[in-house]
């Protein structure tokens, strides 16, 4: 079973590319945001989490250069013993460009993983220990698909594990496919999904997951910023009482949101999607109250279809 001393692993989602969807993305990366700059903070990033026990390191191919950021760092220490996962089935679009017309593409043939196994491959070397299917939805049809499978077997047989990540409204259908898929394929070791406090609408099927020794990766566990002190327009009502909640529990929101995710004992990597290392460093310092007891924040929970649509909303920056 996969197991790492440390629960939390560091995301490159915002490290790898100037613009992204996180609420305050913009003024947390500066004025500067060429390639040497990112580059240049992505491995100063890695550094800090990395000399603090961070071991997972999580990119994907639509992560602008994360992943060849990430391969340069690698390259760069004496000795590496992280686990290091990526994702295949979205391209990058932007052209290094905050307020591109079409910022990814999505594809999951096997063709394209072809394609983006071996720029995986070229950046990371054997580097890489997990590959996931991108955000996969019900509609995706990717689970089912016997050419995309036979690649993904091939890929395992080289010593890869092979997972998936998940998104979207229809989230719990997609894992409960997936399982069911999995029953017999006994292809897939990791699942990657979006969990937070306000979305919880996947606890039971994530939790069954585990059961069935498959290692469950928490993503967006600040809500793409909306659980986070940057929000000052978005659920106000709700964002106003956790504050209140995390002010008795003498937290901050933040630490509030990202140690209610590290509680839940099936979670076995919780990432956080850090873009600079005072973010980091409240993230790793919040473990001090990890054993806080958390009060039941079920009613914070925002109904599926209107949690997504909102998300759908946010502007790259």
């Amino acid at each position: 079973m996969f197991k790492l001393d440390n629960k939390i692993g560091l995301g490159l989602a915002s490290l790898g590319r100037p613009g992204y969807i996180n609420i305050g993305h913009d003024k947390d990366l500066g004025d500067d945001k060429s390639k040497l700059k990112m580059r240049e903070n992505c491995h100063q990033v890695l550094d800090f989490a990395y000399n603090n026990g961070i071991r997972y390191f999580d990119t994907a191919r639509v992560y602008g250069d994360a992943e060849e950021f990430l391969s340069t760092w690698i390259r760069k220490q004496t000795k590496f013993n992280g686990f290091v996962g990526s994702k295949w089935g979205y391209e990058y679009l932007a052209n290094w460009e905050i307020k591109a017309d079409k910022h990814e593409r999505k594809d999951h043939s096997a063709a394209f993983l072809k394609h983006q196994w071996i720029e995986t491959r070229m950046n990371l070397g054997k580097s890489i220990d997990l590959y996931h299917i991108h955000s996969v939805t019900p509609d995706s049809n990717v689970l089912d698909d016997p050419a995309v499978i036979a690649e993904l077997e091939t890929i395992k047989k080289s010593g890869i594990d092979i997972g998936i990540s998940t998104s979207g409204p229809d989230q719990r259908k997609t894992i409960e496919q997936f399982i069911k898929v999995n029953e017999g394929l006994k292809l897939f070791s990791f699942l990657q999904s979006t969990i937070n406090i306000f979305d919880q609408s996947c606890l039971s099927v994530l939790e069954e997951a585990s059961n069935l020794k498959i290692n469950v990766i928490a993503k967006e566990v600040f809500s793409n910023g909306r659980l986070t002190s940057a929000n000052k327009n978005l659920h106000k009502d709700e964002i106003d009482s956790l504050m209140e909640i995390a002010k008795k529990l003498k937290m901050s929101l933040e630490e509030l949101s990202f140690l209610w995710v590290y509680q839940l004992p099936f979670i076995k990597i919780v990432l956080t999607g850090a873009s600079t290392i005072s973010q980091l460093k409240e993230n790793i310092n919040s473990l001090e109250k990890k054993d806080t007891q958390i009060p039941n924040l079920d009613e914070f929970t925002i109904p599926v279809n209107d949690y997504w649509s909102t998300r759908s909303l946010l502007n790259w920056n």
